[in-house]
This record gives structure tokens, C-alpha cells and sequence, in this order.
């Protein structure tokens, strides 16, 4: 059956009904009825923007703190190895300094062993005729060394003689004459001594022409 709208409006009501889409009642209830309520609009866009931003903000934080990481790191390693360098630093200056104090111990020893034999050589080359030691003993120790001679000798003038030579000795730097007495020896007379020698580090120039000589 074919019904004919013979009302000249109805087609362009029609027409007019078919060309727009209906609005939703959602967006009607907005007071826009179009559909393009800038509330909605901003309410849409600004939280996508939002997530958009704490997104970069979250990865580049992210990428930071890994660089940060590697940074850290590297430090921690660095330390690590300067405290490697520092802890074989202090060995090696702690090991120099314990063969340097060896060296000094092993320097005074061989300074000091040459004292006694230059010494006792200058106590007996010094001795005159009509004389003779009866012991010799350390008075002080090194490095101020003394020795006590005792000896007798026939007349005081050897006793003098003695004295003046020790004097004279490179290694020698004070005589002093502790004593001296007369005493009768098997019915000859004699004087007895006791004298305190004190060592004396000679030049080295000196030294080796008295060693030389020697």
C-alpha cells in the first residue's frame, strides 16, 4: 500500500529529521547540544595531559636515577681501588720505613765497630818505654765513650810521656789522670796510674791517612 504526504512541509520536516543525528541525552543535560562543551572538553584533555606529563617526568626520572646508579657506581669502584692504592701506600711507606731504621741500626753498628780496635791500637802505640798497662775498662759507653787505663811505669817522666802521646792520637779527645803512686815492686821502685781516655771521632781525611800510615 503507497501512502502520499501531500503536505508540502511534511518532506522537509522528514528531511530535515534525517539530516541531524540525534544528540545524547548526556550531553544534553551539559546545557550544550552539540556535543562541544569546553567543561567536558577541558575535562577530558586535561587529565590525558596529566598522565602525559607524569609519564615523561616518570621516565626521565627513571632515566636519571639510572645514570645516577652508573655514577655511583663508578665512585663506589673509584674508592675501592684509591683505598687499595692508600692501604699498599701505607705498607710500602711503612716497610721503607722499618729498612731505613734497620739501615740506621746496621750504619751505627758499623760505625761503631772499628771504635775499640782504633782505640785500644792508639792506647798501646802510645805507651812508652819502662812502662806497662795492667787493665783496661770501659768507664761510659758509646757515644761517649771512655775507657780507665791502669798501668805502671818506672818514673813519673814515663807517666808524662804517655799522657802527651795519647794527646796527640787522632782518636783521642781528653786524657786525665785519675792518679798516681809510688810503689815497691820485688825492691825496685815503680809508679803505678790510672788515667780515663776518652774517644775521639777523628776527621775522615785524618782517619785515613793515620789508616794508611798504619
Amino acid at each position: 500500500m503507497i501512502e502520499v504526504n501531500l503536505h508540502p512541509e511534511g518532506s522537509k520536516r522528514r528531511r530535515k529529521g534525517r539530516g541531524l543525528p540525534k544528540v545524547p541525552a548526556w550531553l544534553k543535560a551539559t546545557g550544550s547540544g552539540d556535543g562541544r562543551d569546553p567543561w567536558l572538553i577541558a575535562a577530558v584533555v586535561i587529565p590525558a595531559l596529566v598522565l602525559l606529563v607524569v609519564g615523561w617526568l616518570w621516565m626521565s626520572q627513571r632515566s636519571e636515577r639510572g645514570e645516577l646508579d652508573v655514577r655511583i657506581a663508578e665512585a663506589v669502584e673509584d674508592s675501592t681501588r684509591l683505598s687499595d692504592l692508600r692501604a699498599l701506600s701505607d705498607s710500602l711507606m711503612a716497610r721503607e720505613a722499618q729498612i731505613r731504621e734497620r739501615l740506621d741500626l746496621l750504619s751505627g753498628l758499623d760505625d761503631g765497630r772499628f771504635v775499640w780496635p782504633h782505640l785500644l791500637d792508639e792506647i798501646s802505640r802510645a805507651l812508652p818505654g819502662y812502662a806497662w798497662l795492667t787493665s783496661i775498662r770501659e768507664a761510659s759507653a758509646a757515644p761517649d765513650l771512655q775507657v780507665q787505663v791502669d798501668g805502671m811505669a818506672a818514673n813519673p817522666l814515663a807517666i808524662t810521656a804517655y799522657v802527651r802521646r795519647l794527646q796527640e792520637s787522632p782518636f783521642v779527645g781528653e786524657v786525665r789522670i785519675l792518679g798516681s803512686q809510688e810503689q815497691n815492686l820485688e825492691g825496685f821502685s815503680a809508679h803505678s796510674f790510672k788515667l780515663i781516655v776518652t774517644y775521639s771521632e777523628p776527621a775522615e781525611t785524618l782517619a785515613a791517612d793515620v789508616a794508611g800510615g798504619a
